[in-house]
This record gives C-alpha cells, structure tokens and sequence, in this order.
C-alpha cells in the first residue's frame, strides 16, 4: 500500500511540475506559485511514504517520468 501511495504521490508531482511549466511559460505568476506549492506537498507526501526516501529525491531532481 506504501508502494502505491508513494507512486500515485509522485505521478501527481509530476503532473503538477508540468502544468508549474505551462504557467511560468505564460507568465502566469500567481498560478506558478499556487501549483509550486501542491507540488512540494505531493513530493513531501511521497517522501513520507517511501522507506528509500534518499533514492527518491534523486529521482524527483531527474526529468524522468514528467507528463
């Protein structure tokens, strides 16, 4: 069940970290900092559902995976 939140946690953060892109490439500053914020609470759920949290900030400062 971990396994599963933690991946849902990170498919969320990188779904955000996208639209974070779209924002900031309109200028739209206020919804940047707006989604900047859910996507550092989906990292920090993640984190707290992964025993190798180490292993996993490495792959969120990775591209890998974004939508």
């Amino acid at each position: 069940m971990m396994d599963e939140r933690r991946d849902v946690a990170l498919a969320i953060k990188s779904c955000l970290d996208s639209l974070m892109s779209d924002a900031a490439r309109c200028d739209l500053e206020d919804l940047v900092r707006f989604i900047s914020l859910a996507a550092m609470a989906a990292e920090e759920a993640a984190v707290a559902h992964d025993p190798k949290a180490g292993h996993l900030k490495a792959l969120m400062a990775s591209s890998a995976g974004h939508c």
